[in-house]
């Protein structure tokens, strides 16, 4: 899957990877934003040693590698478009979502939120070495060898990455290094992308859910309620995906809440 916004280029290189290149010239436009970028830079890729490995500044480029994991292959089960908030990096580095946590203990988003929701049981043993355990987990996804209702498929929708958490974490560590303005423009160009995404995968018989609230505000319709988190906790965040409003949108609580989201998830995707 390629394609392109007017400052967002963006194109798949293997079955997870997707390689993008943003033109800070369009998305900066003012020499203030750009001092602010240029002042904050080293700090933000100094905050997780994986992200030298992932992004390159080429004078008024910016080049970087996420994540996407959207499968070929199809069966009778309805689609799940499962949308998070920007990748971490070192997940970007493993080559697989949700790679590890912590002490590279493996993540919640797997054992409890996806497998106690009734989303996704996938099988395998656990002890496996985490770069094993990845890979298995991604062709598993690939060949839809799953206990499932559904047929999953997982996107973000910032595609830069950032740390898991601290200063430059999630969406939030991304918006304090290009500023909300700059933010907003880019939604615009990840929307598309998202909208995308949906038509090949979803086309008109399945479900979006989203984790973040960024997500949310800038996919739902106009006559959708704005994210708040109390309501993503008692499951109404529900929705239609913009301009294509045949397409359910469902927002569930953030991963860090494992017990509320996987609660809400079950609830939505059930009803």
């Amino acid at each position: 899957m390629s394609g392109s916004s007017s400052l967002l280029k963006y194109e798949t290189k293997d079955t997870v990877k997707l390689c993008c290149k943003i033109d800070l010239d369009m998305l900066l436009p003012t020499e203030s934003e750009c001092r602010n970028f240029d002042d904050k830079w080293a700090s933000f890729l100094s905050s997780d040693k994986t992200n030298k490995n992932i992004f390159k500044l080429r004078k008024h480029v910016l080049e970087y590698e996420s994540e996407q994991l959207i499968p070929i292959k199809r069966d009778k089960r309805p689609p799940l478009l499962l949308i998070l908030g920007n990748p971490a990096s070192h997940s970007v580095k493993e080559g697989m979502f949700f790679s590890f946590e912590g002490n590279k203990k493996e993540h919640r988003f797997w054992t409890r939120i996806l497998k106690p929701a009734g989303v996704l049981n996938l099988s395998y043993d656990s002890n496996l070495p985490v770069k094993k355990l990845n890979e298995q987990r991604k062709k598993q996804l690939l060949a839809l060898d799953y206990e499932s209702p559904f047929r999953i498929g997982l996107c973000v929708f910032i595609t830069i990455p950032s740390a898991p958490g601290g200063k430059w974490g999630g969406v939030a560590g991304v918006q304090k290094l290009i500023g909300i303005r700059a933010l907003r423009l880019l939604e615009i160009g990840e929307t598309k992308r998202i909208q995308l995404c949906v038509k090949k995968f979803i086309g008109t018989n399945g479900k979006v859910v989203v984790f973040q609230k960024n997500a949310w505000n800038a996919l739902r319709s106009s006559k959708d309620p704005e994210y708040k988190l109390a309501l993503a906790k008692d499951g109404k965040l529900k929705g239609r995906l913009k301009e294509m409003t045949k397409i359910p949108l469902l927002g569930v609580p953030p991963t860090r809440l494992a017990g509320p989201c996987s609660k809400i998830l079950r609830q939505l995707v059930e009803e």
